[in-house]
């Protein structure tokens, strides 16, 4: 009895296994199988990683290929850290990819997807590594550039000649709408490199925008009212300064400085005048005695303020009359063309009459200090020059006032001047053309990001080359023109380097 009841659940078993059997798919041409005879070498290669712009180059190894094998190949890479949405990235065995996702941390990595696919069998064989994106963005040289003249995108170059203990050359185009997936709209007029809160950031502006960049990634950080304790009627600097513990913005004729590292932009400074964005802002390390001077064309004199400091005396007021060499408080029916500062805290402007259309020169000093009141004393008028010979001044786009020497350079749009002062008529010189075909955009003296603001050991190259944008109508490219000869200002002509592949140049700033 205990055999025949056995072998009716034998009977019973084998059919519901037939019966199972006969439902289950064949699963052996889906793409979740791995081919028996086909493998990637992942040797040394259990995580990838990169870092941000650089190029992915992944040319893996694989093997049991057969002679006959028709093999096709997909890249893929998701949007984001654990995300499951990816797009393609290449179709070729080899993988060159520029990355431009931001970077990661260790603990939320890209994944990158190879899938091999045998169009014989429609068999297809997945391999799959964790990438690591690091940030690859140090100091060195930003390029604000625009390829449409309407909207704006941001290059950078790293270099041992705009980055200090650094042996390789890094150019990174276009990064921040890698970064964003957009540019920034509209043309960026000012930007400089700060700290907001605990970031390190570009913050800059449009005609109706301010904006934070974060530099550890070129994403878009705070912009607009979140930069202000108040909603503010319109945005959009005109001008942004560095100065110590302080930005500076000029917006619709009024001037405001707060430390954005530990607040944001409140209320502009109370005064009478209508600030231009020409003017001479002292930002050295050592606290100076005069902080701001700058000619107003509205009331024809030249005014200044002592601090910006909440602690300090922020009132602005017209710089006292003197006879020679110039009236600083009766200057009237003037234009501001430039203006700068001198190492030694002068103040130097380059004015030019309404009327007669001269140029003139004013240097006025840093201002002193009264030790038995315990109070800082105005400038005074130094020293003015005619420049009405300075050639081709009135076609004039680019001025350049050196810090470190008694030289003003100015640029047309094909050529570089220099303006000797030192002695008691000035001197000119031509200095630079370019090549035919291009046109300059944009010059600047290389200056490092917190220069003067911080006392330390500055990089050899500080104010000793200038950076040139130029264009020719499809390319925009960058050029180090170092500086030789202290006091005229030559160009070493033998040892200029010239970086190409970008858009219109607007002009270029430094970061750290």
């Amino acid at each position: 009895m205990k055999t025949i009841k056995y072998t009716y659940s034998l009977l019973i078993s084998l059919v519901f296994l037939l019966f199972f059997a006969s439902c289950k798919d064949d699963l052996s041409s889906l793409d979740t199988n791995k081919l028996s005879d086909i493998k990637v070498d992942t040797v040394g290669q259990s995580t990838l990683s990169v870092f941000q712009f650089d190029e992915l180059v992944l040319d893996p190894k694989i093997l049991g290929i057969g002679p006959n094998d028709q093999l096709t190949y997909e890249w893929t890479i998701n949007l984001e850290p654990w995300s499951t949405e990816y797009i393609t990235i290449g179709t070729e065995k080899k993988l060159t990819y520029e990355v431009g996702f931001v970077p990661t941390n260790l603990d939320r990595l890209h994944q990158i997807v190879l899938k091999i696919k045998d169009e014989k069998s429609g068999v297809t064989y997945i391999q799959d590594w964790p990438l690591m994106i690091r940030n690859g963005i140090g100091e060195g040289l930003v390029i604000v550039e625009t390829y449409d003249n309407q909207n704006t995108d941001l290059s950078h170059i790293m270099s041992p000649l705009v980055t200090p203990d650094f042996n390789q050359e890094k150019i990174r185009t276009k990064i921040y709408s890698a970064a964003n997936g957009t540019t920034i709209p509209g043309l960026v007029n000012s930007m400089i490199y700060t700290k907001l809160g605990s970031n390190n950031v570009l913050l800059g502006g449009t005609s109706n925008a301010i904006f934070a960049i974060k530099t550890l990634d070129y994403s878009l950080g705070d912009q607009n009212e979140k930069l202000f304790y108040a909603p503010q009627d319109s945005y959009g600097p005109e001008k942004l300064v560095n100065f110590v513990q302080n930005e500076i913005m000029i917006h619709k004729g009024k001037l405001y400085a707060n430390w954005l590292q530990i607040s944001k932009f409140g209320l502009p400074f109370p005064n009478n005048y209508n600030i231009p964005t020409i003017l001479g802002i002292n930002n050295r390390y050592d606290y100076p005695n005069i902080s701001l001077n700058f000619y107003s064309e509205e009331k024809g004199h030249f005014a200044y303020q002592y601090s910006f400091a909440t602690y300090g005396d922020r009132g602005m007021r017209p710089v006292p009359a003197a006879t020679v060499p110039f009236n600083p408080n009766d200057l009237p029916n003037k234009q501001n063309i430039a203006a700068g500062i001198s190492n030694q805290g002068e103040f130097i402007h380059i004015l030019k009459d309404k009327s007669t259309q001269k140029y003139g020169l004013y240097i006025l000093s840093a201002g002193g200090y009264d030790s038995e009141n315990w109070v800082p004393t105005p400038s005074v008028p130094k020293k003015f020059m005619d420049l009405s010979n300075a050639p081709e001044i009135d076609q004039a786009i680019k001025f350049l006032i050196l810090d470190n020497q008694q030289v003003i350079l100015y640029a047309t749009k094909t050529k570089i001047y220099a303006i000797m002062y030192s002695a008691l008529n000035p001197a000119y010189g031509l200095r630079y053309t370019v090549s035919s075909g291009e046109e300059i955009t944009a010059l600047s003296v290389y200056l490092q990001a917190d220069y003067p603001m911080v006392n330390r050991e500055n990089f050899s190259r500080n104010g000793k080359q200038l950076i040139l944008g130029t264009y020719n109508g499809t390319e925009g490219k960058v050029h180090v023109l170092p500086l030789i000869n202290e006091g005229v200002a030559n160009i070493d002509q033998a040892n200029i380097k010239t970086y190409n592949g970008f858009g219109k140049i607007l002009f270029t700033i430094t970061q750290l």
